[in-house]
């Protein structure tokens, strides 16, 4: 067969392309390509050059140049490289998350993480330069910096301390000036000074997210931010008055006081729920849930106020969605019932089994997400955007399950090699499904 027909078969070990390629036109060829918007185009083609997607046409009529290497995708599902919008890993070697977790997450086709917690400089950016110095590939890692709180933080390495305006709106343009492309307030900021950063952020396009607790999420909203962390946290806006301030001042003693707990006598249809959706639909926020984090122990051996409050955290979560609100996937990095690596994979099977269409999962997934934080140039499989797709074993919109059959993963036109991604974290080589 000549050069111009090169095929690349993903049943062998896959290798970088060279460098000295970067422009080389690649093909993918004869899959079910679902674009990142919900549509599903069969028997389709995409063709690659560098890093960016050139065409997308139905098998037989793309013109495919001269020399390029090709992959045959029949029976194989092709979607965008999936975008975790919620990644915690601690690079400090914390045996609970490994600091090679993102090269696992990468692996399994999440091709864009965008990590909240860690120093910019001293913490992210030193490991990204040591991934690369190793020679493997990184996800695309976006980075909030440490959280902006107030006095007496439950995260004291992982947060910088305010103590009024000036100071509020200074950590703000540093963690910008850092390269930080959202920001992320935790939960004993002041009203005031949540409403600066935001104000700050806002000034250079860049999203807020809060992680809140002394502030009410509606008041939170009214002052502009645009993402909430954690559905659990929406508890203080749910909540009648009385118990709404005895939450508010509970988080000035213990980070997390009965959030998950209290949602057990929430009624997700109920009139403040729906008051909260409408008011966090009117100004588009991001509803970032992260449900992984939360689910009840299995087996009937937890508390039924979890298992009930699970239900009415997922059920608000996809009513959220259902009345056309921006709902996205997070993973947090861990999930007490995912195998390292697949915490991601957990959170889009949660929203499946809450009720929300796996073809709106995938959506959440990487459309969703890529508009959540601003991200013009991913997300969805269409000429001119990064050239991040992954190719499955199995549909997922048959079973969201499928999600974690990866056959292969391309980040920027290049084709990685799984295999050296899941040797670079040996403590966690072998999770699979």
């Amino acid at each position: 067969m000549g050069a111009s027909r090169q095929i690349v078969t993903l049943l062998a070990p896959i290798c970088f392309y060279a460098a000295a390629h970067a422009q080389q036109a690649l093909v993918i060829e004869g899959g079910t390509v679902f674009d990142g918007t919900g549509r599903v185009r069969p028997n389709s083609s995409i063709l690659v050059r560098g890093d960016r997607i050139e065409s997308i046409a139905s098998s037989g009529e793309l013109s495919v140049p001269a020399g390029a290497q090709r992959i045959d995708a029949r029976g194989k599902f092709v979607m965008p490289g999936m975008i975790d919008v919620h990644f915690h890993f601690n690079v400090r070697s914390d045996p609970r998350v490994s600091p090679s977790l993102p090269l696992l997450f990468l692996a399994n086709g999440v091709t864009t993480l965008r990590e909240i917690g860690n120093w910019i400089e001293e913490e992210n950016k030193a490991w990204l330069s040591e991934v690369a110095a190793k020679g493997l590939p990184a996800p695309r890692l976006l980075f909030t910096g440490p959280t902006i709180d107030g006095r007496e933080t439950a995260l004291p390495d992982q947060s910088i301390v305010v103590f009024d305006e000036n100071e509020a709106r200074r950590a703000a343009r540093r963690l910008m000036d850092e390269g930080a492309t959202s920001l992320k307030v935790y939960s004993k900021l002041p009203l005031g000074l949540l409403a600066a950063v935001v104000e700050e952020a806002s000034k250079r396009g860049v999203p807020v997210y809060g992680h809140l607790g002394i502030v009410d999420p509606r008041d939170a909203i009214r002052a502009g931010i645009n993402g909430l962390c954690h559905t659990n946290m929406l508890i203080a806006a749910v909540l009648p008055p009385l118990q709404s301030e005895a939450f508010r001042q509970a988080v000035l003693r213990v980070p997390n006081p009965g959030s998950i707990e209290a949602w057990a006598n929430v009624d997700p249809m109920g009139e403040r729920a729906t008051a909260l959706m409408e008011l966090m639909k009117s100004h588009h926020i991001n509803l970032d849930p992260t449900l992984a984090l939360h689910e009840p122990v299995r087996e009937g051996k937890g508390p039924a106020v979890r298992d009930q409050s699970f239900r009415n955290m997922t059920a608000f979560t996809v009513r959220y969605h259902r009345a056309g609100g921006l709902v996205t996937v997070g993973s947090h990095g861990k999930a007490p019932y995912a195998e390292p690596g697949f915490a991601y994979l957990r959170e889009m099977e949660i929203l499946a089994e809450a009720g929300m269409p796996a073809s709106d999962v995938l959506v959440a997934a990487t459309r969703s997400a890529a508009e959540a934080l601003r991200l013009k140039d991913r997300g969805v499989l269409a000429p001119g955007k990064l050239a991040d797709v992954v190719l499955l074993d199995a549909d997922p919109i048959a079973n969201i399950a499928n999600a974690g059959k990866v056959h292969a993963v391309i980040l920027g036109g290049k084709i990685l090699d799984r295999a050296a991604l899941l040797a670079a974290a040996p403590r966690m080589a072998g999770s699979n499904r």
